[in-house]
């Protein structure tokens, strides 16, 4: 467990109020703006701007930029840019835009194509593997 001195989660597992979903079979023209999570299941062509955490699930399609306080992709997204304080991409996301993060994750097998700006010069994305049972991070 942690000693206090920082998270000990991934952001993904922080309880959150209940997100805004966007179905599988859901295709959205325009720009999505709140202040509530964002899950996106479906197909969003516009820019999400959110003032909590932003999901996009394996098979969900994004095209258009996202700010948001932290951001985790399992689907495609064609941005302009990414912002949020954390970025996670996982193994089945392909994503061409550039990152602009704190914390950026990247796991093996991913596509990323663009340029990735970090808030702290000194340190760099963080590669990894996925440990999880879903590619897209939900429990059995």
């Amino acid at each position: 467990m942690g000693t206090g001195s920082g998270p000990t989660r991934r952001f993904t597992d922080a309880v959150e109020r209940t997100a805004t979903v966007v179905g599988p079979g859901t295709h959205v023209r325009g720009d999505i703006e709140t202040s509530d999570p964002v899950e996106i299941r479906g197909t969003v062509e516009g820019d999400c701007r959110v003032g909590a955490s932003c999901i996009v699930r394996e098979g969900a399609r994004v095209v258009g930029s996202i700010e948001a306080t932290s951001l985790l992709v399992a689907g495609e997204i064609e941005a302009g840019t990414l912002t949020a304080e954390k970025v996670e991409i996982r193994s089945s996301a392909s994503v061409r835009g550039t990152i602009k993060a704190r914390t950026v994750a990247i796991a093996e097998g991913a596509l990323y194509e663009g340029d990735v700006q970090m808030h702290d010069p000194t340190s760099g994305p963080v590669l990894f593997q996925e440990r999880r049972a879903g590619a897209d991070g939900r429990r059995p």
